[in-house]
């Protein structure tokens, strides 16, 4: 993801050349490095990842609706807004996610080129309606699309616990967080092949590093731990290579906090690094299967 004020600046001007004439997609890049100095493919790139051009059967570049509301927006401010919107959502840079912190706080994360496209866009100064909604509105953005995101990345860990379990057992286990989201553990299996006692296990997954990969407990999930004779923490690092912490329950003990006279705990975060010495080594089949689940479901995977 690569994006600065003047790449911002040129695509609107391809939205303009393209509006006003065709240009088939192969006659782009010298057609457009006679009025702008930007990287032509740069602004291509994003230009149809932020869907605001698209090519056409007969292999011409047009405008897309959403091409047509940003020229519409009429402003270079109000533009450059509307593009920002989209890149941010689009891209899902880094430092997006601390926009539902405050402005202020997602400033400090910025590079100097994000910065300056914001400045730009008057986004750092003033408390107008406008202003404020835009911030309001990409915030949710980024709140949706990280929600969506993190779901998926329950699920492939999720389906790597189901698998690993039939594999450790022999008996395919329960995928209980499927059927009910408030049991308090995710998978239904048992103690071992020859112990068909259940075993209830709750699934974390996260495709951060280690050192700074965390997960969330609740409180139904802690309640349903102690109040369960066998009970599993799955928590999966799905990197390059995948691996898995398989810690009991009991475990989490120190790292959980307690109520006070007058306060309940209900979500407390804590730090996948702190169970590393219950690291497990995955049979190849569990590898097949990330590497299936993981392509299907389009998560990252950063390398090591």
């Amino acid at each position: 993801m690569s994006f600065s004020v003047g790449i911002l600046y040129s695509c609107q001007t391809l939205l303009h050349l393209v509006k006003e004439r065709a240009i088939k997609s192969d006659q782009f890049e010298a057609s457009f490095r006679r009025i702008e100095v930007a990287d032509s493919q740069l602004v291509l790139d994003l230009a149809q990842r932020c869907n605001w051009i698209r090519v056409t059967d007969r292999g011409e570049l047009a405008v897309t609706e959403r091409g047509e509301t940003i020229l519409q927006s009429g402003q270079h401010v109000i533009c450059l807004r509307e593009q920002l919107a989209d890149v941010v959502s689009v891209d899902s840079p880094p430092w997006a996610r601390r926009i539902s912190l405050g402005r202020f706080e997602a400033q400090k994360a910025m590079p100097v080129s994000a910065e300056q496209c914001f400045r730009d866009g008057l986004l750092f100064e003033g408390i107008d309606r406008e202003t404020i909604d835009w911030w309001d509105n990409v915030a949710q953005r980024v709140r949706s699309k990280r929600s969506s995101a993190m779901l998926r990345i329950g699920r492939v860990a999720e389906r790597l616990s189901l698998h690993y379990e039939e594999m450790r057992t022999g008996a395919p286990p329960i995928w209980q967080a499927v059927e009910s989201n408030v049991s308090g553990y995710d998978v239904l299996s048992i103690i071992g092949a020859a112990a068909p006692e259940r075993l209830k296990i709750e699934v974390k997954g996260t495709t951060m590093r280690l050192r700074e990969a965390t997960f969330y407990l609740t409180r139904n999930e802690w309640d349903t731990a102690l109040n369960s004779r066998s009970y599993d923490f799955h928590l999966w690092v799905l990197q390059e290579k995948p691996r898995v912490f398989i810690v009991p329950g009991t475990k989490l003990t120190p790292f959980v906090p307690t109520d006070g006279k007058s306060g309940r705990w209900e979500s407390a975060q804590l730090f996948f690094r702190d169970f590393s010495e219950f690291e497990e080594s995955l049979p190849d089949g569990v590898l097949q299967q990330y590497a299936e689940s993981a392509e299907q479901s389009g998560i990252r995977r950063p390398a090591n």
